[in-house]
């Protein structure tokens, strides 16, 4: 579960492990981790490795020129390519700073001036992502919070957790284990175009990997209108929707085919009440819970307070 603070009480509850990714903490994910060892194909894995970085490079620059994307393309792959001649050794595993290093060495000038660009990320104070992974799983419930992370940041920070997230599952797969996703504020990912195809590729591939994404917003605008939104709102086999403004139920309507009385139940309806999507069926439902509830305090989140992660 990836999520920004408010599932604290939830998480707790159910014995969980929350692992906050902030500049504040100790806890780190090395970007350039890979699957390489659990990958049948290495030229792919390092195919698909290269538009991660891509796209973590894209949500730091803001921006990427041609010349920037080649140069980015090229020192990735050679890095790559070094670990795999190097059998996986450790000591050569990819990391942000040998893939400035890598940026240093090439001769264009253009190279020169993008590590510059991103040298505070790599020895400055926005180092957070240039260290070693330290993240110990321990449970099976694990919630990655990223809510401290500076807006700035926010789209990097979503990509580097899932990017390891898709690491874990390709390790779960190996071992035949299920894992399911839950992705928070998920309209932050659609900020540029690299990390919106990143998260719609996760969404597609996910069934290979023995994975259920699921993807939870409230700026439900946003998805509509940005195409790799759209086209994972198309391809949901399930959809959960409650109250919507009425501007954007012409669109959730044609995508899910919800008739106007149907609409009807999520134009400013009693909270638990919605429509249900699965498979083309159509429920509608009251859920009610009552405010003394237990149950209802965990799930509540108007007037929740951030809780000390349980680790």
């Amino acid at each position: 579960m990836i999520h920004n603070g408010e599932y604290y009480p939830l998480i707790k509850a159910f014995g969980g492990q929350a692992l906050n990714i902030s500049t504040n903490t100790d806890t780190h994910i090395n970007p350039f981790d890979s699957s390489l060892q659990y990958a049948k194909n290495d030229k792919e894995a390092i195919k698909e490795k290269s538009e991660f970085i891509l796209a973590f490079i894209e949500s730091i620059v803001n921006g990427l020129s041609g010349e920037q994307k080649t140069l980015t393309d090229r020192c990735t792959n050679n890095i790559y390519e070094d670990y795999k001649l190097h059998n996986y050794n450790k000591e050569y595993e990819p990391d942000f700073k040998k893939f400035y290093n890598e940026l240093l060495r090439q001769p264009e000038s253009e190279a020169k001036n993008l590590a510059l660009i991103i040298e505070r990320y790599v020895k400055g104070n926005m180092d957070i992502f240039a260290k070693k992974t330290n993240v110990n799983i321990q449970n099976k419930l694990v919630c990655f919070d990223i809510s401290e992370l500076s807006s700035s940041m926010q789209t990097t920070g979503y990509l580097v957790v899932l990017d390891y997230i898709m690491n874990r599952l390709a390790a779960n797969r190996k071992e035949n284990r299920n894992t399911w996703i839950f992705i928070d504020e998920f309209h932050i990912l659609l900020a540029n175009r690299y990390s919106a195809e990143y998260i719609a590729k996760i969404y597609k591939i996910g069934r290979k990997y023995l994975a259920l994404p699921t993807i939870i917003t409230q700026n439900i605008a946003d998805v509509i209108e940005n195409e790799q939104g759209r086209k994972i709102l198309s391809n949901s086999e399930f959809a959960l929707i409650l109250k919507q403004k009425p501007l954007d139920l012409p669109d959730i309507q044609a995508i899910f085919d919800i008739s106007n009385e149907e609409a009807s139940y999520v134009t400013d309806p009693p909270a638990g009440q919605g429509v249900l999507y699965y498979a083309g069926d159509k429920i509608i439902f009251r859920n009610e819970v009552p405010k003394d509830y237990y149950i209802y305090s965990l799930n509540q989140t108007s007037t929740v307070k951030k809780e000390e992660a349980t680790s």
